[in-house]
């Protein structure tokens, strides 16, 4: 496999005051809920694992060290860093580009949501990780993106937050050349209210190629109304 990172946006702001974002919470294991995100991977297949976060939040909950301590817990100390933001962004997508170019990002990547667990094979290519709708019990249909797939298994559409097929991206994008993210992303910058489904529509209408990838074990924790009703 050629050179591949992992990339877990975790930079949503918060108000002045309020308590820690939940995903940095622990499970009854001891668990970050935002480490615990990527646990179904296999974690050997990268050559770096990079958590992106608020510098305010780090300074504030001393997240870097907690974060570090996880780390060390999974093995993956080595090539695990915590990338700590200056301000706030615009949208996921910027923070993704933010972490891949100040930190030279190159070759294949994964960007995985940090609110979401699933188990599936590291796929270095194009790649959206689906999982069926029809396949949950508790599930709130209206914060996903949704994936039609042909007959010859590729992504034809992703549309965000309409039902428009069964399958739903699970928290998951592959692109088997990070250039290509980064040249959308510019492209795209300025329109409201951008999402990861929105550059990938935008390549798939330039003809690119993104396949299905069924994802087993989905949990989804969701936004913190969800995540306190469910868990």
């Amino acid at each position: 496999m050629s050179k591949m990172t992992l990339i877990v946006p975790i930079a949503a702001d918060t108000k002045e005051g309020q308590e820690m974002p939940y995903l940095f919470g622990l499970d009854g294991n001891g668990l970050m809920y935002c480490v615990k995100a990527v646990t179904g991977l296999d974690l050997s297949v990268f050559d770096a694992v990079y958590f992106t976060i608020l510098k305010k939040h780090s300074i504030q909950y001393r997240l870097a060290e907690m974060m570090r301590i996880q780390f060390e817990r999974f093995g993956i100390a080595d090539k695990a860093y915590v990338y700590e933001l200056e301000q706030p962004t615009a949208s996921q997508p910027e923070t993704l580009y933010r972490t891949i170019v100040d930190n030279g990002i190159t070759g294949a990547v994964l960007f995985k949501d940090a609110d979401s667990y699933f188990t599936a094979d590291v796929l270095c290519e194009n790649t959206i990780y689906t999982y069926p709708l029809d396949s949950m019990q508790m599930v709130n249909p209206q914060n996903k993106s949704y994936v039609v797939i042909d007959d010859m298994y590729y992504v034809t559409n992703i549309i965000e937050k309409k039902i428009v097929s069964r399958f739903f991206c699970a928290g998951g994008y592959g692109f088997e050349d990070v250039c290509e993210f980064v040249q959308e992303y510019e492209k795209l910058s300025a329109l409201p209210q951008l999402h990861l489904s929105h550059i990938v529509f935008s390549l798939l209408l330039q003809q690119a190629h993104f396949r299905p990838h069924m994802v087993k074990g989905y949990q989804d924790w969701g936004t913190r109304d969800d995540f306190q009703r469910n868990y």
